[in-house]
């Protein structure tokens, strides 16, 4: 039970509690608004690789921003970056409303407005890492790392499911004319937050872009965890992406019934995260266990395929909710702790390509899926996922090895 009440000791902390609650605000907006684009989308097309695609769009921004949205929080204040992406996020939402008040929805415009939103979010997720790296004591930001975890799984869930229901009470323009308002009112949260600049002769020493990359090539825990999270990303997730496909034409889906398929993993995440706190916060070879749950996310996804109902599916995707989980928590507490201050902003960056490899995987999935069949496109990827991180585990022995 201490474990507990020492990660829930963080509210106690002012300026961690409004942080905390900025954070879960933008994550459940951010995963309401995917789920409502992803039933938009699936109710112009039912092709997998449209599904593939749009993940591809919306995840994409990671591999292109990600070293240089990195390198921009360690140059400029991360709190001023993370205000300035709340203003964009409600210029996003309100785009949305005046677009469809006077239009209807084509794949043309969902892929545009979703690529911006691809890009405020790989911005975000370095900048508020970073910042909450900055905020706690060094002891405190392995609790920090797994609360954080899960508010994102918590927002996972609860996002679409509201999402849906009040898309079934408002039309679509008025309920994203309502988020961009609550999205604004979220800059409120941030009123008087230190903005905990890195000092001056950190810059220097740790000094442009070419710096966070020399640092991962030169540290192999951590060249082995940027390559650990691309492949997972690129292989194992391969029953995310595919998610609603499954429940809108293999499960044939109500909308209610697709909100809560799309965010049974964050489900799952979320109660992984809670229940097996204790042990995550004991972990101290974080670098196998990461290297094991992403083995288990491609099996999973091989798994998934097998399914053929909504409740056993369910579960399956419940399940690896619980694998997500440790997979998050492990990348991430390697990657901030074993990263200087200065340059975790860069190395985040890094990571946040990596994980820009899963809407390639999404794509490559899709795109096989119209030739071979969805079934056979999940289990040729997953499989060659599993064979890719055993080969990283052999050659990057120090993922085996004891961290702090």
């Amino acid at each position: 039970m201490h474990f507990y009440l020492e990660i829930f000791n963080l509210f106690n902390q002012k300026l961690y509690s409004k942080f905390a609650v900025s954070c879960i605000l933008i994550y459940t907006l951010r995963f309401l608004d995917f789920a409502i684009i992803l039933w938009l989308l699936t109710n112009i097309s039912k092709s997998p690789s449209d599904i593939g695609l749009i993940v591809f769009i919306k995840f994409i921004p990671l591999i292109f921003s990600g070293i240089i949205s990195g390198w921009i929080v360690d140059k400029i204040s991360r709190l001023a970056v993370i205000r300035f992406i709340i203003i964009l996020m409600s210029i996003y939402l309100f785009s949305w409303a005046i677009y469809m008040y006077f239009f209807s929805p084509n794949l043309i415009s969902i892929y545009l407005f979703t690529f911006f939103s691809g890009i405020l979010m790989s911005v975000d997720i370095a900048s508020r890492s970073t910042y909450m790296s900055s905020l706690l004591k060094k002891r405190l930001i392995r609790n920090g790392i797994i609360l954080n975890v899960i508010f994102v799984n918590l927002a996972w869930f609860i996002g679409p499911n509201i999402g849906m229901f009040f898309l079934e009470i408002f039309q679509f323009e008025v309920l994203y004319f309502i988020l961009s308002i609550i999205n604004f009112l979220g800059l409120f949260l941030l009123w008087r937050m230190p903005s905990l600049k890195i000092l001056k002769s950190e810059k220097e020493a740790f000094a442009g872009i070419k710096s966070g990359i020399n640092f991962a090539l030169s540290k192999p825990i951590i060249l082995g965890t940027i390559l650990l999270i691309g492949i997972g990303n690129l292989t194992g997730f391969t029953f995310e992406s595919m998610t609603p496909y499954f429940a809108k034409y293999i499960f044939q889906a109500s909308p209610k019934e697709f909100s809560f398929m799309v965010s049974l993993q964050g489900l799952g995440a979320l109660f992984g995260s809670i229940l097996l706190f204790p042990f995550l916060l004991k972990i101290s070879r974080p670098g196998l266990i990461l290297s094991s749950s992403t083995i288990l996310l491609c099996i999973g996804s091989i798994i998934f395929t097998f399914t053929n109902t909504f409740i056993l599916g369910s579960i399956i995707l419940f399940i690896l909710g619980i694998f997500t989980c440790v997979f998050m928590n492990m990348h991430t507490r390697i990657i901030l702790t074993q990263t200087p201050n200065p340059l975790r902003g860069r190395i985040q960056g890094l990571s946040q390509f990596s994980i820009g490899l899963f809407p390639i995987g999404s794509l490559i999935t899709g795109l096989l899926a119209d030739n071979i069949g969805i079934f056979n496109s999940m289990k040729i990827i997953s499989s060659i996922g599993i064979i890719l991180i055993v080969i990283i585990i052999f050659f990057f022995k120090e993922l085996r090895n004891k961290i702090e």
